[in-house]
């Protein structure tokens, strides 16, 4: 939705194509099956939707969502101890995802150039008699009788943009009008989680309005977070790597979140009233699609998970996907009103670049995880890492440093200024070197075999 804002101030008519019939309201759709686990934006996602739709932030807010301050409103448990509690200005946005896709619809559909398509799906490109361009997309009803013929329509258009997210068939389109498919990194550590609706204990005494415990590679594999949404309800996932699922059960679910490493979140729900059944969640790969070094047609794009699709874990996804939509825009821009399809896709390999390199290096600490490669750049970024997290809990100026990278204000690179990196090696090498004791290892797990994230890089 994001980038059909960008294209209504660049073409007459937008027509957005979705494969579900839309509800009224904010309610879960089938097309999308990882909205009833945790959604939120960080900050720098927040500014772009903002930007984009004025008044969608306090539209949230009035609908019941929360925007919280990372340091005042969390507690969160690293590896190494408590993040520091006092107010940093990194704001964070939390709601259910039909509550942001509603809001931000009621926003998009109020421009006349933009309509949306429903119960449709694409069925492939419609290219140029030169077979160099893309001149619009195949599509047929999604919901037919089986027995007849689908009837597939052409729909013309000037550029084609992919946000089909994950599943995205782009490859396989692009591969049937003569062109290449993309290559493609994927790299899994074989993460899932599990998520339920709480309504909290009304008289519940705790000191956060966020509470996340962390895992601890490569010993501890287990992780979990409590998080507020409208209604004055909690969103609540715990979460396993290497293949340690948390059960979808109501015995399994409460013994998995007794086993993190701090009681809270226990504690917290032990006596909560459950108000939804618990989803379990297992597509968790990081999944990176090279367009940048693909030969893309013009008249063609993809952006957000159909360019890369994250450990959704990690909660990169929706913020990123925003900053891809401000590259559209100023591709556009530059192009008055055209699209260089290689240079854009080269625009969001850019972007995608940072997130990738932290997200999977952290997925590569897990000894169990495929793909990707340990390079000495990736041992020196864990052992870097490392020490930050190390400073995190005594260290406030660490701790809001971190989370700007995390937020996305901020390139990782900034890990490295000075009032980051003096301290990291004052911890490592200096005379005052604080040596903290190897947890021992657990006993190796037996792989649990069943259906797959999570993990916000907080």
């Amino acid at each position: 939705m994001l980038a059909a804002r960008v294209l209504a101030d660049h073409f007459d008519r937008v027509t957005v194509i979705e494969r579900d019939q839309l509800p009224d309201g904010s309610e879960n759709r089938p097309g999308v099956p990882h909205a009833r686990h945790l959604h939120f934006f960080f900050k720098r996602g927040l500014m772009v939707a903002e930007e984009l739709f004025p008044g969608v932030t306090a539209d949230l807010q009035a609908a019941g969502s929360h925007l919280l301050d990372q340091g005042r409103d969390f507690r969160i448990l690293y590896r190494s101890g408590w993040s520091p509690r006092a107010e940093i200005g990194l704001e964070f946005c939390t709601f259910t995802r039909p509550l942001l896709e509603a809001t931000i619809r009621r926003h998009l559909v109020a421009n006349p150039k933009i309509s949306l398509l429903q119960g449709f799906e694409v069925a492939g490109l419609a290219i140029s008699g030169d077979g160099a361009r893309v001149e619009g997309v195949k599509i047929q009803p999604r919901h037919q009788d089986p027995n007849v013929l689908p009837e597939v329509q052409t729909l013309a258009a000037e550029l084609v943009v992919d946000t089909s997210g994950r599943g995205s068939k782009a490859p396989e389109w692009l591969e049937a009008a003569g062109f290449a498919k993309p290559e493609e990194t994927v790299v899994d550590a074989f993460w899932g989680y599990a998520t339920r609706i709480y309504e909290p204990v009304e008289d519940y005494k705790k000191d956060w309005k966020v509470l996340f415990l962390m895992n601890r590679p490569p010993y501890q594999p287990r992780a979990g977070i409590i998080q507020p949404i409208e209604g004055n309800r909690w969103i609540v996932t715990i979460a396993g790597v290497m293949h340690d699922y948390p059960p979808t059960d109501e015995e399994g679910f409460l013994k998995f979140a007794r086993s993190l490493s701090s009681p809270e979140l226990y504690r917290a729900i032990e006596h909560a009233k459950p108000l939804s059944r618990i989803w379990g969640y297992r597509r968790t790969e990081n999944r990176l699609r090279h367009y940048d070094k693909a030969d893309v047609p013009q008249g063609f794009a993809a952006l957000g998970d159909a360019v890369c699709g994250f450990n959704p874990v990690y909660g990169v996804g929706m913020t990123l996907i925003g900053l891809e939509a401000q590259a559209l825009r100023k591709c556009l821009r530059d192009g008055k009103g055209r699209l260089d399809s290689r240079r854009f896709q080269k625009q969001v390999a850019k972007l995608v670049a940072g997130p990738w390199a932290l997200t999977t290096g952290e997925d590569l600490r897990w000894p169990a995880t495929q793909g990707g490669e340990i390079t000495a750049k990736v041992k020196f970024m864990h052992w870097y890492i490392e020490q930050v997290i190390r400073l995190i809990p005594r260290s406030q100026e660490v701790f809001r440093r971190f989370q700007e990278v995390n937020h996305m204000l901020k390139p990782p690179t900034a890990l490295f200024h000075p009032a980051v990196l003096g301290p990291v090696l004052r911890q490592a090498f200096g005379p005052k070197r604080i040596f903290a004791p190897k947890p021992q290892e657990a006993p190796a797990r037996a792989p649990q075999h069943s259906t797959s994230t999570m993990a916000v890089r907080h």
